[in-house]
């Protein structure tokens, strides 16, 4: 239950996470690689947990992939930008890119973010749409950028 957005060479994310029924907002789904690569996860978050550190870590050998949960759903995704690069989209079934997109999100808030997109939003405020008017996102927005900038806002 998250949001993961990209558009413009920012990445934006809610802190949202859960443990068993209890929600916080202590949540991570951003890191960048090395090169400036964006990657931002959604999905269960151990396993997520798990790819980020592997990034953090500086992307080493095999990433940790995602399961299948089931014959249409990955136990987490992956949406990964690199500087100048197409928008990736990694998941259990394999790696999806979209050269043509301009913007991507991925989570449970995804519905309510991809409208924001369409009408023009940038990366942080469709995040914050997804906190206003989903149900599944919550907590602070945190950034990642190409630029090195990084950064939570209090919502």
């Amino acid at each position: 239950m998250t949001i993961v957005v990209y558009r413009d060479g920012v990445m934006a994310a809610d802190t949202g996470a859960w443990a068993s029924s209890a929600k916080h907002s202590f949540g991570d789904k951003l890191a960048m690689g090395t090169d400036g690569t964006l990657y931002g996860v959604a999905g269960h978050a151990a396993p997520s947990e798990t790819f980020l550190d592997w990034v953090r870590a500086g992307a080493d050998g095999v990433p940790p992939l995602p399961e299948r949960c089931s014959d249409r759903e990955s136990a987490f995704v992956v949406l990964i930008v690199a500087p100048g690069g197409p928008i990736r989209l990694l998941t259990a079934f394999g790696e999806e890119k979209y050269p043509d997109a301009t913007y991507f999100a991925v989570g449970a808030g995804a519905p309510v973010a991809w409208g924001a997109l369409f009408a023009g939003a940038s990366a942080k405020v469709a995040v914050r749409a997804a906190l206003e008017h989903s149900e599944y996102a919550h907590g602070k927005v945190k950034i990642l950028s190409h630029h090195n900038e990084a950064h939570h806002e209090h919502t």
